[in-house]
């Protein structure tokens, strides 16, 4: 039991566990302090529960946008455990609860009357009784940062906060279109709705600002620190470094036998695929125990494979590269390869 919980697989999957736990908390944060209250539509689940509310609260004098959050979640989930499989639904399912259960604690408990936000809002109520333009665009600012960091610690985790992802996966299994491109789609119609629904052009404008904020904030957490770097290591302490990357950083290596140009000696390198926020802690480790060491540091595009994110291919693309390569083939069958004794 003991060697279970000092595994690299368990600590691995706590700490997935837990960045999905923080990116959950703080997109319901960001949806509870700022995006809710200023009813900022700028796409995603919590938009939806915003339209929705508006007609329903009126009547029955009850707020329903975390019960229309779970509602859409649940049903999101199904929708993906139908379609996509059970590997991409239960990766997504600590989400799909965390956020909206979160969400509806803050709501339920007053959270906002507990740290006085309502408080800085009734103070910013213009003539007719709408909150100061001025106060919305800091609301969408920082609610379209504080979403975005949601989202980034959830795919970190390896997790996803649910939602309309679903929308964008299908979309992407059965059409060449992309999961960022349909992305953007969904949340334009919801924008575009929610200025009919409102008929504010100010609300409009500040969710285009709010999805534009979560958008730099994605890019600048997650895009950095899920970028990668390939790293060759010329060292004597090879095996130490090897050790320390294996036990430490979590990550597998390559041993490329290599000879120096110019001296004739052969060496072995050490090539290890590390993220970027790992690179600071093994250079550190390795001009600690050989300054002699010599180390290049290589930024990869993208990597693909196993322990790292899998390739994405659309159910037509694969239908078409495979009955190409089995045409292909047939071909190299009839007429197989000459060689040099046939020549």
């Amino acid at each position: 039991m003991k060697k279970l919980f000092l595994s690299q697989k368990f600590k691995t999957e706590i700490k997935d566990i837990s960045l999905v736990l923080i990116g959950c908390l703080l997109l319901a944060l960001a949806d509870a302090i700022f995006i809710m209250p200023c009813n900022i539509i700028n796409g995603g689940v919590d938009s939806l529960a915003i339209i929705v509310n508006h007609y329903l609260e009126p009547i029955f004098g009850f707020n329903f946008t975390d019960i229309v959050m779970i509602a859409m979640q649940i049903i999101l989930w199904i929708v993906s455990l139908l379609t996509l499989g059970k590997k991409f639904t239960f990766h997504t399912l600590l989400g799909t609860l965390a956020f909206p259960l979160f969400y509806s604690l803050l709501l339920r408990i007053n959270f906002n009357d507990l740290v006085g936000i309502t408080s800085m809002y009734s103070r910013h109520i213009d003539a007719n009784g709408n909150i100061e333009l001025s106060l919305l665009i800091i609301a969408a600012c920082f609610g379209g940062l504080l979403s975005g960091a949601g989202v980034s610690f959830a795919y970190l985790g390896n997790g996803s906060t649910g939602g309309f992802d679903v929308i964008s996966f299908l979309i992407a299994k059965y059409s060449s279109i992309k999961q960022d491109l349909s992305g953007f789609i969904e949340d334009a119609t919801l924008i575009i709705i929610g200025l009919f629904v409102f008929k504010n052009w100010e609300l409009a404008l500040v969710g285009i600002l709010s999805a534009f904020m979560c958008v730099i904030s994605v890019q600048f957490i997650y895009i950095y620190t899920n970028s990668f770097i390939i790293v060759d290591i010329i060292s004597d302490k090879n095996e130490e470094i090897k050790d320390y990357v294996h036990n430490e950083l979590g990550r597998a290596s390559t041993l490329v036998n290599t000879i120096g140009g110019y001296t004739g000696e052969k060496r072995q390198m050490l090539r290890v695929i590390i993220s970027k926020i790992e690179m600071g802690s093994l250079k550190s480790f390795i001009a600690a125990i050989d300054k002699n060491a010599f180390v290049s540091f290589v930024q990869a595009k993208a990597i693909n494979g196993n322990g790292f994110e899998p390739f994405v291919i659309t159910l037509k693309q694969k239908k078409r590269i495979i009955k190409k390569y089995q045409k292909n083939k047939k071909i190299n069958k009839k007429e197989p390869y000459k060689t040099e004794k046939d020549i």
